[in-house]
């Protein structure tokens, strides 16, 4: 996942009073990593449908094997549908946003968008560790939100020490 540190300060505009509105305390903000574009994608589904299809056509030309020419249509079909998936996730992330008394939390996977926030005096960050892994966890209230679904475990941990200071965070 790529993280981007965002200064929402400086291309924030003004406010009434002739003055900037403040930047938040905190922002942390976790993009998807996407390494293949959908000019990638379409030259991978080239050549491996390509591929596929030169095969099956040999196969069933010298061998007349026609049964392996779905096969190959299925294998290409199922490709497709993996990165038609996998583009639907391309504009997710999670934000976690300090500013004054409030802790904002929101997140986006796929087309659905979910937002939270907390008194950040009410509320508290659990930092769990069970075998190597870490999960986050906000707790306000007696209930519980999972915070950092999209972050890696290291990534987790660091995040933790950073909202100690803001924050109050239970190990």
């Amino acid at each position: 996942m790529e993280q981007r540190w965002v200064d929402l300060a400086s291309n924030a505009p003004e406010s009434g009073s002739g003055h900037p509105p403040q930047a938040p305390e905190f922002v942390h903000e976790v993009l998807r990593n996407r390494s293949l574009s959908r000019f990638g994608q379409r030259l991978a589904l080239l050549i491996v449908g390509g591929t596929t299809a030169g095969v099956g056509l040999a196969i069933t030309l010298l061998y007349g094997a026609w049964p392996v020419l779905p096969f190959a249509g299925l294998e290409w079909l199922g490709l497709w549908w993996a990165f038609r998936w996998l583009s639907g996730h391309d504009q997710d992330f999670e934000r976690i946003v300090v500013d004054g008394a409030e802790l904002q939390h929101e997140v986006r996977i796929r087309s659905q968008v979910w937002r939270r926030s907390w008194n950040r005096h009410w509320c508290t960050v659990v930092c769990r560790t069970r075998r190597s892994r870490v999960e986050l966890r906000v707790r306000s209230h007696g209930r519980e939100a999972v915070i950092g679904r999209m972050m890696m475990d290291e990534d987790k941990a660091r995040l933790a020490q950073e909202l100690r200071g803001l924050l109050r965070v239970e190990k």
